[in-house]
């Protein structure tokens, strides 16, 4: 009898002994999963602040560069011409073109300084006059439409509404995707283009609303 419950004594402890083990093990495990978890939680913690935080300096940069701009600077042109007058960010420098019998009026307009134009260095806005008749003009979107380079749509200036001219976007030049005004002046055309994607919405919300000329 005693050897009896001495056996089941030997079984009991060994199945406690198994148990124990068994707990150990899953208590580390279990524990180690809740580290895992919570490493990975905090990591994710951690990603999310820093990605909101480097949303909320880009949200801030872009407010500040959109202020920078603003008050915008207007330009005026010469009677001669339509007197056409526009607004452009006041953080952009001018550069005028000596006129000559085929462009009366060429500016380039750039963020701060405006690069040599031999550059070959795409600019924020452009701005001509040219001795063309605006047909020859329209004829020219028209071919580049044509061919798929450009998208282009009639367009009335908010401001001389009597005046029917068209808007495009797409390939400037080669290698230059952006933005662009024609319209026509008597016997000559007026031509606005931004030459980077970079300043089409400073081109579609400043400049484009704000022409206005003589007709």
């Amino acid at each position: 009898m005693d050897n009896q419950r001495g056996s089941i004594s030997v079984i009991l402890a060994g199945l406690f002994a198994v148990f124990f083990i068994i707990s150990t093990i899953f208590g580390v495990w279990a524990f180690s999963g809740m580290q895992n978890y919570k490493n990975n939680t905090d990591l994710k913690v951690k990603d999310a602040v820093v990605l909101a935080v480097q949303k909320a300096v880009t949200a801030k940069d872009v407010e500040f560069a959109s202020k920078e701009k603003l008050p915008t600077r207007i330009y005026r042109g010469a009677s001669t011409y339509g007197s056409l007058t526009f607004s452009y960010p006041k953080t952009w420098s001018v550069y005028s073109v000596k006129p000559s019998n085929g462009m009366p009026l060429d500016l380039y307009f750039s963020p701060l300084v405006v690069p040599d134009i031999s550059s070959g260095q795409s600019y924020a806005l452009r701005v001509q006059i040219t001795s063309t008749f605006y047909s020859k003009e329209a004829a020219s979107i028209a071919d580049l439409v044509t061919k798929g380079t450009m998208k282009a749509q009639a367009f009335r200036p908010k401001n001389v509404k009597n005046v029917l001219g068209l808007k495009a976007e797409g390939t400037i030049k080669k290698g230059k995707q952006g933005g662009l005004v024609l319209l026509p002046l008597r016997d000559r055309s007026i031509k606005l283009f931004t030459e980077s994607q970079e300043f089409v919405n400073d081109f579609n919300n400043i400049v484009v609303p704000s022409i206005t000329f003589a007709p």
